[in-house]
């Protein structure tokens, strides 16, 4: 690929391709730290919607009331 972003037609097809496969390593590394980044901030986040609903019914909403304010 040049400076200029362009992949050259042999590149293309495949015949002077340089892959640098360890970077390519490192990135999907990277990338894997970062799902499981995000699934633990999903956990998170579900607790802490679970403790609202809980504290919601807990203090006289209903089920369904305490659940559409959930939502938003």
């Amino acid at each position: 690929m040049g400076k200029d972003g362009v992949i050259s037609m042999e590149e293309f097809k495949g015949a002077s391709a340089n892959l640098d496969i360890e970077k390519m390593k490192k990135s999907l590394l990277g990338f894997r730290e970062m799902a499981n980044l995000l699934k633990e901030h999903e956990k998170i986040q579900v607790g802490i919607t679970k403790a609202k609903y809980d504290a919601l019914v807990a203090e006289g909403f209903t089920p369904v009331q305490a659940l559409d304010l959930c939502k938003r």
